[in-house]
């Protein structure tokens, strides 16, 4: 938008006039406010994320200038989302596997002696303390994912 940052815009009527090719109609101010600006300032509000105000200015016993003050609508409805967009959160918790206390113990101790997860190993962490936190891993929903392609490396299907 065009005078975003500074939240006015101020037109001199004779200008607008021109602008909209209305010099010949509405010479009286009354109707150009009713029949134009009213209804224009109406629609911006209803179909923008704007809200538009505005002051006719006078010098003299005349209107001059028409000022236009507006700013952003607080984003406060709801927005509705289409349902075929994907959403990554709801997507990790379709994602979840529910593995029997079984199916983890014996993952768990699998996992702990995996090269490739050795990074998630505290130092001086024995393989039976890294086997406890990646059995809590296993039935956390936020962490599996991340130890799905090592549960399939050791034959897990799903």
């Amino acid at each position: 938008m065009q005078f975003k940052s500074t939240g006015y815009c101020n037109i001199p009527l004779k200008e607008l006039r021109k602008i909209l090719s209305l010099e010949s109609l509405y010479s009286n101010a009354a109707d150009l406010k009713r029949r134009v600006i009213d209804a224009a300032c109406t629609e911006i509000n209803e179909k923008s994320p704007y809200t538009v105000k505005y002051e006719l200015i006078k010098k003299g016993n005349k209107f001059h200038s028409l000022e236009l003050k507006f700013k952003k609508k607080n984003a406060e409805k709801e927005q509705l989302r289409c349902p075929d967009t994907i959403d990554m959160f709801e997507e990790q918790k379709n994602n979840f596997l529910k593995l029997s206390d079984a199916q983890v113990d014996s993952f768990g101790n699998q996992l702990s002696e995996l090269s490739e997860l050795s990074y998630l190993a505290r130092e001086g962490e024995s393989y039976k303390d890294l086997a406890l936190r990646l059995k809590t891993m296993l039935r956390d929903p936020d962490q599996q994912p991340q130890l799905l392609p090592y549960l399939k490396k050791l034959g897990f299907k799903p």
